[in-house]
């Protein structure tokens, strides 16, 4: 064990194995419930209003084609990040004390590689996304809706409530307005959505 250790933090191999333990502690941090899963992400539908030669068509054409962007981006990143480990490793010590020059082409090989096995890790993960995401959308139209609180939701904090559509079960983000507080199982109405926050405000409904 302690010669694998000094082996993965010793030449080149230092650059796969520190994503790795970011990745290790990032995952740490979303079981805890420091950050949400989406935290580290973005979007390839975003409007981007930039001024730049740039073909950003092209580019989200290609993260597209890896499945960046279909998923939380740490999702991505850890299916890359394994193999990235594991294969550099392997190859690096069948070379045994290859050069900087070599070690380096290794990475960059590596990488590349990592990247196909991770769109193919990520397929049915990204199918599920997308297949939620068009439900989420779809939600945009639900203000006069009945929803379920799945956490306790007040003005303070965003929670999560439930909502059926086309016969899905969706979470969408919910606050209630000052002076309103629901419990968990409560019922809820939607009466309202903020487009900065991305956030439904509802308050008590009584079935």
């Amino acid at each position: 064990m302690q010669e694998l250790l000094e082996f993965a933090f010793s030449g080149i191999n230092i650059v796969p194995t520190v994503l790795m333990i970011f990745v290790i502690i990032y995952w740490l941090i979303v079981i805890l419930g420091v950050v949400d899963i989406d935290s580290i992400d973005f979007d390839l539908d975003m409007d981007m209003d930039i001024d730049a030669d740039v073909d950003m068509g092209g580019m989200s054409s290609v993260l597209a084609f890896f499945n960046i962007g279909h998923m939380p981006l740490m999702v991505f990143v850890t299916f890359f990040s394994l193999p990235l480990w594991a294969i550099t490793l392997l190859v690096n010590d069948f070379w045994g004390g290859s050069s900087l020059l070599i070690s380096l082409a290794i990475l960059l090989g590596t990488a590349f590689v990592s990247l196909f096995i991770a769109k193919f890790l990520t397929i049915p993960i990204a199918k599920f996304y997308r297949r939620v995401k068009e439900n989420t959308e779809a939600v945009v139209t639900i203000v006069g809706k009945i929803c379920t609180a799945k956490l306790p939701i007040t003005p303070e904090q965003t929670a999560q409530a439930e909502i059926k559509v086309n016969g899905t079960s969706v979470l969408i983000n919910v606050r209630t307005r000052e002076g309103f507080s629901l419990e968990k199982g409560s019922t809820a109405l939607v009466i309202d959505y903020n487009e900065a926050q991305k956030v439904y405000y509802v308050e008590p409904y009584n079935l």
